[in-house]
């Protein structure tokens, strides 16, 4: 074989490997948002990515190992959702200190986090099944995403410049913020029950409900006399 032919099957095979794992974590995230982490079976992963479960367990180890990367690939897929919109504006000095820059900054981390989870119903799904479990397997691998420390170095500089409530703890920023954001989005579902349906592909409706947390979340966050 030839260098040329070489170098095409090396980039041949790379390129199925790349796809193979796609597939999988596909078919994985699937089945972990529908059954969770503890009802999940690798043999309903392999049958519903197409691949045998020993090429499952040669890429991922085992069941843990194979959610971890579920994990991580979308914390960092919603890492750089959010970043392209708001990277810019974290990196401005004067973030914590312009109630004005520090307002729309919260307005769109809600704003652009609840549009991400209504795209990725999945994700949603497994933080549900997370939460109903006490985040029991969260705790367990290896990839730890970490959105409250960076948020509580905002939170305690944006308290100390007057712009947060003044008794609000820096500690529970980052969790009236996200779980706002959540609830909200998971609830949408559950109106159904009631008889009450908002069309999520309805741009006029999901722009309305972003408006309604958005406030809500930084009207409870800010100083009022910052509003």
């Amino acid at each position: 074989m030839n260098p040329t032919s070489e170098q095409s099957a090396r980039t041949k095979k790379t390129y199925d490997a790349t796809r193979t794992k796609e597939a999988i974590l596909d078919a994985a995230e699937e089945i972990f948002a529908e059954h969770g982490y503890s009802a999940a079976r690798i043999d309903a992963i392999a049958r519903a990515s197409g691949y045998n479960k020993s090429l499952i367990y040669q890429y991922y180890q085992d069941k843990i190992g194979l959610y971890t990367e579920v994990v991580k690939r979308a914390d960092q897929l919603g890492d750089r959702v959010l970043g392209d919109v708001i990277g810019q504006l974290q990196e401005d000095d004067s973030l914590t200190t312009d109630a004005t820059k520090f307002k729309h900054y919260l307005d769109m981390i809600v704003r652009h986090s609840f549009q991400f989870l209504l795209d990725h119903p999945r994700f949603l799904k497994i933080f549900a099944w997370e939460a109903a479990e006490e985040w029991k397997t969260w705790n367990q691998i290896t990839y730890r995403p970490d959105d409250h420390t960076f948020f509580l170095g905002i939170a305690k500089k944006a308290k100390e410049s007057g712009l947060l409530r003044s008794d609000l703890d820096p500690v529970y920023f980052s969790i009236f913020l996200m779980s706002n954001v959540f609830f909200t989005a998971m609830s949408l579902y559950r109106l159904k029950i009631t008889g009450i349906e908002l069309d999520t592909r309805n741009g006029q409706n999901m722009e309305q409900a972003k408006e309604q947390i958005a406030r809500f979340v930084v009207s409870g966050l800010m100083n009022p006399s910052h509003l």
